[in-house]
């Protein structure tokens, strides 16, 4: 409570009992992030005590092989899931769909693509994961979106885009496709912008002289990169969801998300947020003049094959 009124602080928080057996700063301090990554894991706002085993779960994401990597690339089973990107005040008007992965281990078991992206170090890994997203969705889904009129944002990595070799394999997908290139939306990291290779800035010209959209992602709290994005860089900011999820009850995060739209505007750029998943935050968004967001109180997630084969249409 601050002058008078509630302020709800989004964070997630690890706890560990201090003992004899764990009286070293540097264990205390492994328990504990520990923890909060367990906390993490499990939502915003979440506080989790340390348990012995959360650090065997840890061990486990952390130490994933190469091999595995590349079969999770190259050969497991990976489903594109769509979210429904609306203007807040036309909600039921869905503009395109925001595409994320599920991907799976050799035993078996789920993982999202934030958590799978953070363990690839290697530009090649990032090139073939690039690769077999585009693949498949030129294989299965491109004339399908575009007999419907679909917009459909893939994510392209920075090492991707730096790539002259990969973004040409791509125009030549689209090129051979039916999908017109302005409803192909490239989902791309907006440290992108800092990033001094020539190739990436080539990259990100080719791919809009050929008629595909650019979203940049993960516009968080860091002012500076406003600096490094000019008009015409991109059409679509994306907000990182840290500053998005208590908006409605934070005035901070509020103060935040009204200074990005406003350097948007400046821009000639649209914004995007979410995941909103409450009426009152979907307000709040579109009350700040936020232009397009994503999350449960738009619709909910579902696979793009499911989307594609029971949708008649979209409004584009």
């Amino acid at each position: 409570m601050w002058e008078g009124r509630l302020h709800r602080i989004g964070a997630s928080a690890g706890i560990t009992l201090i003992d004899e057996s764990n009286n070293q700063a540097s264990e205390v301090m492994s328990q504990a992030d520990i923890a909060c990554y367990a906390s993490k894991n499990n939502g915003r706002g979440v506080v989790t005590v340390y348990e012995p085993q959360q650090e065997r779960v840890h061990s486990t994401r952390s130490m994933m092989s190469l091999d595995e990597q590349w079969h999770m690339i190259k050969d497991n089973h990976l489903m594109m899931i769509a979210r429904s990107v609306a203007s807040p005040r036309i909600p039921e008007s869905c503009n395109f769909w925001l595409i994320s992965l599920r991907l799976w281990t050799s035993q078996g078991e789920v993982q999202e693509e934030h958590a799978f992206r953070s363990g690839l170090a290697e530009p090649e890994l990032l090139h073939a994961l690039d690769r077999r997203i585009f693949n498949e969705f030129f294989r299965a889904s491109a004339a399908l979106a575009s007999s419907k009129g679909m917009g459909v944002a893939l994510p392209l990595s920075e090492a991707g885009l730096a790539s002259l070799t990969l973004v040409d394999e791509l125009l030549e997908l689209l090129e051979n496709s039916t999908l017109p290139g302005r409803l192909l939306h490239l989902v791309i990291a907006v440290d992108v912008v800092r990033n001094p290779d020539g190739n990436v800035q080539q990259g990100l010209q080719k791919l809009r002289q050929a008629g595909c959209r650019v979203v940049l992602s993960r516009v968080g709290r860091d002012m500076n990169i406003f600096n490094h994005l000019s008009a015409n860089m991109a059409d679509y900011l994306l907000l990182d969801a840290e500053v998005v999820t208590n908006v409605h009850g934070n005035l901070m995060d509020e103060m935040m998300v009204t200074i990005i739209q406003g350097h948007a505007q400046r821009l000639g750029m649209k914004t995007i947020a979410g995941p909103s998943n409450q009426p009152m935050m979907m307000d709040t968004l579109s009350g700040i003049g936020i232009d397009f967001i994503y999350g449960d109180t738009i619709a909910e997630p579902q696979p793009l094959e499911l989307l594609l084969n029971s949708s008649y249409f979209a409004i584009n």
